[in-house]
């Protein structure tokens, strides 16, 4: 293989699209590499971790077709020092030499025959959205991932496409993300697959802020994202995502409406002085206010703040881990944020007060935490 990268700040932009996907230390020594191919007039680079592999292109001129796997942290930190000027790469058997500006750089690399197969993922079940709306499904939903390795089905967001929607859910039973968004396609794609969050949060960064469509392939194991600039493959977690329709309560009447922004940095302060383990702060609606509170028997501290809400029911009570609160609210765009809350110790409902995006459909759960861990 002999080829001419126009530039060094093009090839470490090919280099960081995969680079995540890296694994820092690994049993199997040919995944710390990344892989060099020519393909059609442009340079392949990919990298995998054996869940998630992503491959990117950029330009290149080629003088000879090849393909070699190279050590991927250690080319990323050579390349990201180089002058911005144009970078010569030859591949003699498994030798490589990495010529820019008056720079000569020599590595030992792997035969490509060694490198893992990309998944073969057929393209019957393939629909086209745009890619802001996967990034929106990705940011309202993914935090809500549990981390319990006891149940391994809420360990992904839940993906279902069909029926004119595109819907993501997350949860961990403490709390639930769910977004719905409008998507050309009346035939069910897939029932639901559930994606792991490692790979929503690279897709998450491949897409940044672009507008183009992409298109989504699902197969039996894996699901590829096919995006402007690279590819995402992804394993997909083998399981049976709970029916979370079932634990949405309807019956939630006592309605809070306040400023998203008021009560963000309400609930920054008064989370100063929560107790450290539990985090929790009471949530206490009264009418025309809510009053939020904590304490702490760490330091002997305790914080209280009133933000004005509108709110006409009765006086009720509750408490919340703060994080999993700011983790809605930040991601909520309206003005207002309205709380659909029921009893105390059954689940709240989040949602924006009005529509953030056409058609777009998001709310979120938290279940309440014991009023007895809160002092008053």
């Amino acid at each position: 293989m002999k080829i001419t990268i126009p530039a060094s700040s093009t090839l470490m932009s090919g280099i960081q699209t995969v680079l995540n996907v890296v694994p820092p230390k690994t049993t199997l020594p040919i995944l710390s590499n990344m892989l060099l191919e020519t393909e059609g007039g442009h340079l392949t680079i990919g990298a995998t971790d054996l869940d998630i592999s992503i491959v990117t292109r950029i330009p290149a001129e080629i003088k000879e077709e090849g393909s070699i796997t190279v050590p991927g942290r250690k080319i990323a930190e050579m390349v990201r020092e180089l002058p911005d000027a144009p970078v010569d790469i030859e591949v003699d058997g498994v030798k490589v030499v990495v010529r820019c500006d008056r720079g000569v750089f020599r590595l030992v690399g792997i035969d490509k025959e060694e490198y893992p197969a990309l998944p073969d993922v057929p393209s019957d079940q393939t629909i086209t959205i745009p890619a802001s709306s996967l990034q929106r499904l990705i940011r309202k939903t993914v935090y809500a991932v549990s981390k319990d390795e006891t149940h391994p089905s809420l360990w992904g967001a839940f993906l279902r496409i069909g029926g004119g929607s595109v819907r993501m859910v997350a949860t961990d039973a403490h709390r639930l993300a769910k977004t719905t968004l409008p998507c050309e396609v009346d035939d069910t794609v897939t029932e639901g697959i559930i994606v792991p969050p490692k790979a929503l949060n690279n897709l998450s960064r491949l897409i940044g802020e672009s507008e183009a469509p992409s298109r989504i392939t699902i197969g039996d194991n894996h699901v590829v994202f096919d995006l402007e600039n690279a590819q995402l493959y992804a394993r997909l977690i083998e399981a049976t995502y709970p029916d979370y329709e079932r634990v949405i309560p309807s019956g939630n009447d006592k309605i809070v409406k306040v400023n998203r922004e008021v009560l963000e940095s309400a609930v920054r302060r008064v989370s100063v002085l929560s107790n450290s383990t539990t985090r929790q702060i009471r949530y206490a609606a009264r009418p025309g206010f809510i009053e939020l509170s904590s304490s702490s028997h760490d330091i002997g501290g305790e914080a209280r703040e009133e933000v004005p809400a509108e709110y006409e029911g009765d006086a009720m009570d509750t408490a919340y881990d703060f994080r999993f609160l700011l983790d809605v609210v930040e991601r909520i765009e309206s003005e207002d944020v309205v709380f659909k809350l029921d009893s105390p110790v059954s689940a709240g409902i989040i949602t924006p007060s009005e529509e953030e995006s056409e058609g777009e459909d998001y709310q979120c759960l938290i279940m309440p935490l014991r009023l007895t861990d809160v002092e008053n």
